[in-house]
Formats: structure tokens, C-alpha cells, sequence
């Protein structure tokens, strides 16, 4: 297994679990189905609590990664 695996696949594992540790802000299913959350209703990263900034930065590093491995393995 290479290098750029592993860190794929370690932030990958991380984002899964602080998107499950995030406490629910709308009813059951309420984000799947189109519910609003808090980052949709405030439009300053600031006031964004901790757990969020993490996901927004685990997923943007981990599409950065991906983009960077597909065009790297073409």
C-alpha cells in the first residue's frame, strides 16, 4: 500500500467520525431530506462551532486529495 493511500484513507475515517460525533440540530433525518442546519442559516465561518470547521476542513482536504491522486494516477 503507498503513502497517499493511508493518508487517503486516514482522512477519510476521521471525517466519518466527527460527522457522526456532531450533535443533530433538526429532527431525525432532518439534514438528509433537506432540513437547514446552523451553517446554513449563518453566513460567517467564525460562528461556526469546532466540530464543524473540522468537517469543512477534513472534506475540503479530503477532495483535494482525491483530485490530486486522480490526476496524478491518469
Amino acid at each position: 500500500m503507498q503513502p497517499w493511500m493511508i493518508v487517503q484513507i486516514i482522512v477519510s475515517v476521521v471525517l466519518i467520525l466527527v460527522v457522526i460525533l456532531q450533535p443533530r440540530k433538526a429532527g431525525v433525518g432532518g439534514g438528509i431530506f433537506g432540513g437547514r442546519t446552523r451553517a446554513d442559516r449563518s453566513s460567517k465561518f467564525r460562528n461556526l462551532s469546532f466540530l464543524n470547521k473540522l468537517t469543512i476542513a477534513l472534506a475540503t482536504a479530503f477532495m483535494v486529495i482525491s483530485l490530486f491522486f486522480s490526476f496524478i494516477l491518469i
